[in-house]
């Protein structure tokens, strides 16, 4: 009798796992940026870097899916696009200054916590917007990544004063 009885219960314990759905179908973003995909470029974890609301520096990484072409996504951000290439099969970091040029927009409207939407596109695909959210450099891992301000022609240095009274000591010969 208690053969029987573990096999019910065996059989019923496994029941249960038997109609729920496997977690692992179920996909979930886990990153602070949105993620969308043109053509043969995806982009992962797209997000903006603003302290002060109108400048804003655009991180994330750009796939190129293509085996043998090099593709130059624009990037725009009301009314401003800066373009990246790609080479084929790779991909490029935004956020690794060392490697890339920064894709910095001035005048971005983009205020911390707000959505900017930012439109995506290369030649020959169909380009694609994002609501791109907006970050600020408070945190620890985007401490290096806040948009720079311009720099001007002008350089400025510091002035001395000469000394209000000369020294009288002789030069000798």
């Amino acid at each position: 009798m208690s053969v029987a009885v573990a096999a019910t219960i065996a059989l019923g314990a496994t029941g249960c796992e038997f109609m729920s759905p496997a977690q692992t179908t179920e996909i979930k973003q886990i990153t602070d940026g949105v993620n969308v995909t043109t053509g043969k470029i995806d982009v992962r974890n797209a997000l903006l870097i603003s302290d002060g609301g109108d400048d804003a520096r655009f991180i994330g990484t750009l796939v190129n899916n293509d085996e043998t072409d090099d593709i130059t996504v624009s990037v725009e951000i009301g009314g401003d696009t800066e373009t990246v290439e790609v080479p084929a099969s790779s991909h490029v970091d935004l956020a690794n200054d060392a490697q890339h040029d920064t894709l910095d927009f001035a005048g971005a409207d983009a205020k911390p916590g707000s959505l900017v939407k930012v439109y995506f596109s290369y030649s020959g695909a169909e380009g694609v917007s994002a609501s791109v959210p907006v970050l600020t450099s408070a945190q620890e891992e985007y401490q290096t990544l806040a948009p720079t301000s311009t720099p001007t022609s002008e350089i400025t240095l510091p002035v001395e004063t000469p000394s209000a009274t000369p020294t009288d000591t002789p030069i000798n010969p």
